[in-house]
């Protein structure tokens, strides 16, 4: 049957007879594994499973998928603390961790994974989806002391699949412990208290909580270190060892501390994050508080100039009054000493005129003595006809002017003259034609003109007062509407009010204007105070056309703009409370393309012009030219300041307009009267007769007159004379009368006016008095009195009003100037505060963004430029110089540190390498290379720059440097982005920063060859390296040093030797064998002929319906006639493994009997198998068994 079995060959049987001669220690009193229980664990399900162990070695075979990990697994889980424990590693290739298996999962019998349609996902099928319990025990042998058992329960509640869910219990003990025995404490939940009552000598812990456990474990196996359990479980996995960095990376060298470092820099990292986003915050802060500062500046350096302007104003008037109440006081003191004067004169040509009658009156007399009657009547008449003459004269310049205003230029002169100009008066007022005077066109012109000059004025008005570009009727609309609801105005804006063009989008502005016009003029209404809106206009009469909408709470985002032309991308809206509203509406009703020429709207659905073209759908196209595109007097977006200022060039426009209307109308007028007029003088002049204006006949009657008495004074010489003296007596006498009236006149004037000026003085002073005119205040007297006197240096009463008038005028430009800066400087203040609000809420709850609020604005930008901000700095500097030392620094000791670390790591290995040879006469010894990729020193290089340096010594810039290169770093250790999780591995897996060297060296330590990392290898030879180092290893960790047998022995291989062939797999056997090692291997079926004489027995593991996993052992015996020559075979359920102490190697050549019981299946019996000892799989048998073994290549299963 044996041969049957196994058939050998003589190379074989040479094989095989120098592998059980092999140099094989004593191995004393070392506990081995001697037989193995699981229950519900995985695919180990419903029954207990009992698993005999040979004291030589096992071998556990099995297609894939059977069950060989879990049950390596299970083993797993009692002898590994749960912090360092992995399932099926040695099934997983490096770098793909997908597998899915767990303590919840091996507890419920996860067996398959199938798709839930319902939740879109792919989830695990349990075998035990209900309270269930499981349990492992591994009991040890010595061959001196009692055995040692240990076991782990679990126990698993309702359906839950959690963690959480899961309870466990682990027990130590010496003694032969059964899970038939242990189950009754797990079946209905973990009872431990009765557990350890029931077991007093026994070590039990539950519930995650067992360093009691493995600290007696320990104790018992003589590990001194708990990385000795790591070690035994990463052995497990070490199926691909083919390169030392590989075996000192992945299983000997434990994770640095690096990593731990890095997670505490991170997590520390944030106060220092938080110290400069402080910092950066508060910079920021600073910044815009010094734009609004400046802002606010210029607000209130114009705001003065206004309240200087307004206070001016208001001033000028009281400042007029009393300057006024000056110069009539000053008049009237000059008056006063100009009348004292003309007394005097007045009483003097009064006494000349007294002495110039009297001398006149002498002289008289002396001609009448003479007989001067006559002649004085000649006089008389003489006087009479000149009065007559002069009245004549008055009455011909008279009717020369009536003609020359009648439009006749020559007067006549003659009596024929004046006969002919009567008739032509006469032939003119019969004509019945009249001047029509000014047409209704002319008034028309002039009342439109009119208006339209009043209503710019209102606009002007209007926009000067609110600050608001809609129209002034809109305006007083929404006044009424708020004062009507109770509501703001600011709570009912004008969509115009918030929407601008963009500067750089100025030429598109009259088209964006037309589009957007129905927009522009909508007062926007929120949704809690639509009903009182609408409940107002409804109940009255609106002049003019209102439009309002609703702004609901929750608005859309807004859509995505069809074109990069688009109008949308032309304009900006307020970050007001209706921003959000306006910028989705802008969206969906008005994302209309910009285009230059109209061939161009064909690309789109809805476009518009640069000269206002719009179309509105696919076929329908509006110009509206009505009002000029560039009108921006009709513009109602964006610039306050730009409406105005052509407001008041339109203004300008219209009042030419009126003032050339007004004159047409003015000139009809003035025709129709000049008509009427002249009419009315040719009518006055026909009543009048040529001896009224016959100037040569009353000046010939004069003459004759004058002739005669010459004649009467020629015939008698001293009357003549006498004559003379009267005429020069009487010149005289009327010079002094005129004298004398003339002085009367000027003091009569002088106290009239002495009376006016004392009149008004009076008036004034009784105004001053009673508080009519208001004090002026010095600095505000001589604020005017300088501008007055910039514009007339001599001030008048004559010029004070004009003047004044002046003043006023150029104070109500410098007002208008003055509030318009500073309006625009309160939009930036305003504008600057919504943004600093909406940056920084919690900083400005209080305040709002309002220009009011500006000063407390700059009270918190003097508290950050004070102490905020250079505090927050200095904490932020000392908090980094504080970080970089206390991490930085010890992660940058700790890399520089690793590799010699690394070295005191590996010296006792050296020490154990040298207590075996590796070949004849030649001994291992390992050196550790110290290789640093470039990503290293660079990230090394960072460290050092965080690190150097002291407190005080960096400056803000250099400290800012030093946290931009920490602050990447710490982004990058927090990062899960692949690229950075590979950075941060590169960095700190300080085992990544060195290489191990393998030297070969003779008894002197003269190295004869070295091996990089099992390089220029072949994989046999690199595994036999690699295998020999994890040896020396596993002797240092497990035994003492003075001791060349570890006190435990047992190590669990998986799927090993899978690249090496036959004789490399026996001499890494050969190699654990001399180190004193017990084997148990699992394995595929493959190499069983070369494993055979290094096992006492080998369990065959199946799974043919993959929800329960069935297994036989078969137990042989060598002997060499000295044994008692029987055979143990044990399967599950078939007692325990006795007498397999007794299943040590004979000699070489020794027969081998063994004998075989059925268990689940029949596996081992000739001809019912598929795969024998000393076979290697076919290829039809690895397909049939990967059918079967599906579960565990996709991950699927857990009973493997």
């Amino acid at each position: 049957m044996t041969e049957a079995l196994f058939p050998l060959d003589a190379a074989f049987v040479a094989d095989q007879a120098r592998a059980r001669g092999a140099n094989r220690p004593d191995v004393g009193s070392q506990w081995r594994l001697s037989e193995i229980q699981i229950a519900n664990w995985g695919t180990f399900d419903a029954d207990i499973h009992r698993i005999p162990v040979s004291h030589k070695g096992h071998l556990i075979t099995g297609p894939s998928g059977s069950g060989k990990s879990s049950l390596l697994d299970g083993i797993a889980a009692v002898l590994t603390p749960d912090k360092w424990l992995r399932f099926n590693v040695a099934a997983q290739t490096a770098g793909a961790r997908l597998d899915q298996r767990s303590l919840v999962s091996y507890v419920r019998g996860a067996w398959t994974r199938t798709a839930d349609t319902e939740e879109d996902r792919v989830v695990s099928k349990y075998l035990r989806p209900r309270a269930t319990w499981s349990g492992i025990i591994l009991r040890y042998d010595n061959g001196s002391d009692k055995p040692l058992s240990l076991a782990r329960l679990f126990f698993i509640k309702g359906s839950g699949t959690k963690a959480t869910d899961l309870s466990d219990a682990c027990v130590l003990e010496r003694a032969d412990l059964d899970l038939s025995d242990l189950q009754h404490y797990a079946r209905s939940g973990l009872e431990t208290r009765k557990l350890k009552a029931d077991h007093p000598e026994a070590v039990v812990t539950s519930n995650g909580h067992h360093g009691k456990f493995y600290a007696r474990m320990r104790k018992t196996f003589g590990m001194a270190d708990e990385s000795a359990l790591q070690l035994l479980h990463k052995t497990q996995s070490a199926k691909s060892l083919d390169s030392l960095d590989r075996l000192f990376r992945d299983h000997m060298l434990e994770s640095p501390v690096t990593f731990d470092l890095a997670e505490t820099a991170v997590a520390q990292f944030g106060d220092l994050k938080d110290a400069h986003d402080h910092v950066v915050e508060l910079r920021k802060q600073r910044d815009h508080l010094l734009q609004l500062r400046e802002a606010a500046s210029r607000f209130e350096t114009a705001n003065d100039i206004a309240a200087k302007s307004i206070a001016l104003s208001e001033s000028l008037l009281p400042y007029q009054k009393r300057r006024e109440l000056d110069i009539l006081r000053a008049d009237l003191s000059a008056l006063t000493r100009q009348i004292v004067e003309l007394e005097v004169t007045a009483d003097r040509a009064k006494r000349d005129f007294d002495a110039a009658v009297d001398e006149y009156d002498l002289a008289r007399r002396a001609t009448l003595e003479l007989g001067g009657s006559e002649a004085e009547h000649f006089q008389q008449r003489i006087d009479t006809a000149e009065t007559e003459r002069r009245a004549i004269a008055e009455r011909w310049a008279g009717l020369a002017r009536q003609l020359e205003q009648a439009g006749i230029e020559h007067a006549p002169t003659t009596a024929a003259e004046f006969a002919e100009l009567q008739a032509q008066i006469a032939s003119s007022l019969d004509d019945e034609s009249q001047v029509a005077g000014p047409s209704h066109a002319d008034h028309d012109r002039f009342s439109q003109a009119r208006a339209n000059v009043r209503e710019l004025e209102g606009e002007i008005e209007s926009l000067r007062r609110s600050g608001s570009t809609v129209p002034n009727n809109l305006m007083a609309i929404r006044s009424e509407l708020a004062a009507g609801t109770g509501l703001s105005e600011k709570a009912l804006p004008f969509a115009a009010e918030l929407i601008e063009v963009d500067p750089s989008e100025a030429r598109w502005t009259g088209a964006i204007e037309r589009v957007l016009r129905p927009l522009a003029l909508t007062v926007l209404v929120r949704s809690e105070n639509l009903s009182a809106v609408r409940t107002w206009v409804d109940a009255h009469r609106i002049r003019g056309r209102l439009v309002f909408e609703e702004i609901p709470h929750s608005v859309p985002s807004p859509r995505p703009v069809g074109s990069e032309k688009s109008l949308v991308n032309k304009v900006n809206v307020s970050d007001t409370g209706f921003g959000d509203w306006v910028r989705t509406t802008l969206s969906e009703r008005f994302d209309f393309a910009c285009v230059d020429h109209p061939d161009e709207l064909d690309d789109h659905h809805r476009a518009v012009t640069v000269k206002g073209q719009v179309k509105t759908s696919r076929t329908r196209y509006e110009k509206d030219d009505r009002r000029a595109i560039d009108d921006r007097s009709q513009w109602v977006l964006g610039d306050r300041e730009a409406k105005l200022e052509a407001l008041i060039e339109s203004l300008k426009e219209a009042q030419s307009e009126l003032a050339a209307a007004e004159q047409v109308v003015a000139a009809a007028d003035a025709e129709t009267a000049a008509a009427h007029r002249r009419r009315g003088i040719l009518a006055g002049i026909r009543e009048q007769s040529w001896r009224d204006v016959d100037r040569d006949g009353a000046a010939e009657k004069v003459a004759t007159l004058e002739r005669q008495l010459a004649e009467l004074e020629d015939a008698d010489g001293d009357l003549q004379q006498a004559i003379g003296a009267e005429r020069e007596a009487k010149a005289v006498k009327d010079e002094a009368e005129k004298a004398r009236n003339d002085a009367d006149y000027a003091l009569r004037r002088a106290n009239e006016e002495s009376t006016g000026l004392r009149s008004n003085i009076t008036r004034i002073e009784d105004d001053v008095n009673a508080g009519r005119i208001a004090e002026v205040e010095d600095h505000l007297v001589e604020e005017l009195d300088d501008r007055f006197r910039k514009i007339q240096r001599s001030i008048k009463r004559e010029n004070l009003a004009e003047v004044g008038q002046q003043v006023s005028q150029v104070l109500q430009e410098e007002k208008d100037r003055a509030q318009a800066d500073a309006s625009r400087a309160g939009q930036s203040v305003t504008r600057l505060a919504a943004e600093f609000k909406a940056a920084w809420p919690s900083v400005s709850s209080q305040l709002t963004a309002e220009v009011d609020d500006r000063r407390a604005y700059l009270s918190m930008l003097d508290e950050i430029l004070a102490h905020g901000l250079p505090d927050h700095e200095n904490r932020f500097r000392e908090l980094l110089q504080q970080r970089s030392r206390d991490l930085i620094g010890e992660l940058l000791n700790e890399i520089h540190a690793a590799p010699r670390e690394i070295e005191d790591r590996v010296a006792p290995i050296n020490s154990s390498l040298l207590r075996s040879q590796f070949d004849e006469d030649r001994y291992l010894r390992l050196k550790v290379k110290t290789r640093r990729s470039e990503t290293v020193n660079a990230f090394i290089a960072d460290l050092r720059l965080v690190a150097s340096g002291s407190w005080g010594e960096d400056d803000m810039e250099t400290a800012e440097k030093k946290y931009d290169t920490l602050a990447e770093v710490m982004r990058r250790f927090a990062s899960s982005e692949h690229v950075d999780k590979v950075w941060k591995t590169q960095c700190l897996d300080t085992r990544l920063h060195v290489s191990f060297l393998a030297e070969e060296i003779d008894d002197h330590g003269r190295a004869h060859a070295t091996y990089d990392s099992g390089a220029a290898m072949s994989g046999g030879q690199q595994q036999k390296l690699v295998i020999f180092c994890l040896t020396a290893a596993l002797r240092y960790q497990l035994a003492d040093p003075d001791e060349a047998i570890s006190k435990y022995g047992t190590i669990i291989l998986d799927e090993a030797f899978d690249k090496a062939d036959t004789r490399y797999t026996r001499m890494a056997l050969d190699i654990f064998i001399e180190f004193g090692f017990h084997m148990v291997l699992a394995t595929p079926q493959k190499l069983l002929q070369t494993i055979e004489p290094y096992v006492g027995a080998a369990t065959s593991i199946e799974n043919p319906s993959r929800q329960k996993t069935l297994t036989s052992t078969m137990v042989w015996d060598e002997t060499d006639g000295a044994g008692d020559g029987s055979g143990a075979v044990d399967g599950d359920g078939a007692g325990d493994a006795a007498g397999s102490d007794d299943m040590e190697s004979g000699v070489a050549g020794a027969e081998r009997e063994a004998d075989v019981v059925e268990s689940d299946r029949p596996t081992w019996v000739a001809g019912e198998v598929e795969l024998e000892f000393g076979d290697e799989p076919s290829a039809e048998a690895d397909r049939g068994q990967a059918d079967r073994g599906a579960a565990e290549q996709a991950g699927e299963s857990d009973g493997r």
